[in-house]
């Protein structure tokens, strides 16, 4: 073991090693995973503005009708500043994995700071379509 001193404590202290660690670092995830600070791959236009109004309307639905639809539409707003609380985004994420069969994860920070359109591309990316 080491020892060191601080001007605090003018005695030695002991400092423990290093010890090994049995532990296994995890592997680099494979190339194919998207890299959580990489840039978003851009969504077709037409693919969001097919599948937009269907999302608003399950927003709309998972707040109760407070925000309407018209204004989700109209708004560059994050849904949080609309109003969506926590539990209507709750209630969003179970209609939005029931509709359209994809997995949103409830610790994704965007869910918080996306609009409508943000909200609607990455529902895209996860593979949505929008429903005739």
């Amino acid at each position: 073991m080491n020892t060191m001193s601080t001007p605090e404590h003018p005695r030695s202290l002991p400092v423990p090693e290093a010890q090994p660690s049995d532990e296994r670092v995890p592997d680099a995830p494979p190339s194919d995973e998207r890299v959580p600070d990489a840039p978003p791959s851009p969504v077709p236009h037409d693919c969001a503005e097919a599948l937009l109004p269907q999302v608003a309307a399950l927003v709309s639905r998972s707040t109760d009708g407070l925000i309407g639809v018209r204004a989700l539409l109209d708004s560059t707003e994050p849904l949080a500043a609309l109003g969506v609380s926590s539990l209507s985004l709750l209630r969003l994420v179970d209609a939005v994995e029931e509709t359209y069969g994809v997995f949103v994860d409830l610790g994704d920070r965007s869910l918080y700071t996306d609009g409508l359109r943000g909200l609607t591309e990455r529902l895209i990316r996860l593979g949505a379509e929008a429903t005739p």
